[in-house]
């Protein structure tokens, strides 16, 4: 394999006059008339979608968002071979040039992608010396935005992981760091899982597990049963399970049929966007505001794919039972773990379950009272305070082997 090339965006003038032709002819599908607070149950409503479009036809400008991403991200590509297949990943990689500096390895989900990264690249250079400075490694899910997709099924979260793994490895990073939510999270965890000795911490914003095994935990299957829960743990699991009864209807078309779903996303800006802007929105705070070249840019990102690996994902980790089995096994006491919950987001367990099911070395947990499901982009100055609390909880708990083995090395 070859090693990693640097890699800026130029979508060719062909694609976007394709697009600016979607978007010009779009038909936006008129709307019924909903009782107030009640606006999103049928999806987007075109009161959120005629704007959007209008802004896209008159104001969005997909060169100045290159622009930007290519100044703001230094960006490489690398083959990597697992099983058999040889994927092209796309990954954002920023050094940091101070000597103490560790790698956090950044992984992001579905509907976001690597931009979710930019505010945590203040990290690399932080300007209190008492912060902890990192190497930052934001890779591109394979099949999703500018890596590349696999082509034969079977392809799942296990997989990826070995290749995220791989790509630390590549990098020079022997140990590492991890932050995730999201598909992110399933990937870190089953990192977490394979390479124990490798990844020696891990922090997540989707606290989600299993319920306790009867003979293993007893007692805390018992609180659950009788729900002992507090006023607000109560408010988040019943979010929990009203998102996984009536919003996870994308979910099932992509765990099931992702190739046909793909056709119509990927033929149509307008559809692709709708799809994005309506998980987006019912899995923030309500007082977020999206910035429309964000939401834009993001749906530009999956269009320029051609793949339909984003849908896949759901399908194989269904049919490979990976979810299962990831949230059916605890990480061992090797990995250091820090939760963060948001009130807004669609994944939650209580700490005491969490401990009973999810890892044996919790370190550090925190429910805050604003956010969702993408941190990073609606509170980073929330999540980057608490990825370095966990990881000064990281530094006193592992041995000082660990920790010198995370400061040495690195490459690019």
């Amino acid at each position: 394999m070859s090693p990693p090339k640097p890699y800026k965006l130029d979508v060719s003038s062909d694609f976007l006059q394709w697009v600016t032709d979607r978007v010009n002819t779009a038909r936006i599908i008129p709307d019924i008339t909903h009782p107030d607070g009640k606006e999103w149950d049928y999806g987007i409503p075109t009161a959120v979608m005629e704007p959007l479009v209008e802004y896209w036809k008159t104001k969005y400008n997909w060169r100045k968002m290159e622009q930007h991403i290519n100044e703001t991200f230094k960006m490489f590509t690398v083959d990597l071979e697992e099983a058999g297949e040889v994927i092209s990943l796309h990954f954002v990689h920023h050094r940091s040039q101070m000597p103490n500096a560790i790698p956090l390895i950044f992984a992001h989900g579905w509907p976001g992608n690597f931009t979710e990264v930019e505010h945590l690249l203040e990290l690399t250079a932080p300007e209190d010396p008492e912060t902890q400075p990192f190497h930052i490694v934001a890779p591109s899910i394979p099949g999703f935005t500018l890596s590349s997709s696999p082509s034969k099924a079977g392809f799942g979260v296990g997989k990826i992981a070995n290749v995220y793994h791989k790509l630390m490895l590549e990098l020079g990073y022997e140990t590492y760091l991890g932050q995730g939510g999201d598909w992110g999270s399933f990937i870190l965890r089953s990192v977490a899982l394979q390479h124990p000795s490798s990844l020696i911490g891990l922090h997540i914003n989707f606290p989600l597990t299993l319920p306790p095994k009867p003979l293993a935990n007893p007692i805390t299957l018992f609180w659950l049963a009788m729900r002992y829960f507090s006023s607000e743990e109560s408010k988040r699991l019943k979010r929990m399970q009203w998102f996984y009864e009536t919003e996870s209807g994308y979910s099932q078309i992509q765990r099931t049929k992702p190739q046909t779903i793909s056709y119509a996303l990927l033929d149509s800006p307008i559809g692709m966007l709708a799809w994005i802007r309506e998980k987006i929105q019912l899995a923030t705070e309500e007082s977020y505001v999206w910035n429309p070249d964000t939401v834009l840019t993001w749906t530009m990102l999956y269009l320029i794919s051609g793949s339909a690996g984003h849908a896949r994902i759901y399908k194989e980790a269904v049919e490979l039972d990976e979810i299962n089995g990831l949230l059916g096994t605890k990480i061992s006491k090797e990995v250091a773990i820090g939760v963060s919950s948001f009130p807004k987001d669609i994944a939650y367990a209580t700490k005491w379950w969490a401990e009973a099911t999810l890892a044996e070395n919790i370190v550090t947990w925190r429910e805050h009272d604003k956010g969702g499901h993408f941190p990073s982009v609606e509170c980073p100055d929330a999540l980057t305070s608490e990825v370095q609390e966990w990881v000064k909880a990281v530094k006193k708990t592992s041995s000082s082997s660990k920790w010198d083995g995370l400061v040495k090395g690195g490459r690019l």
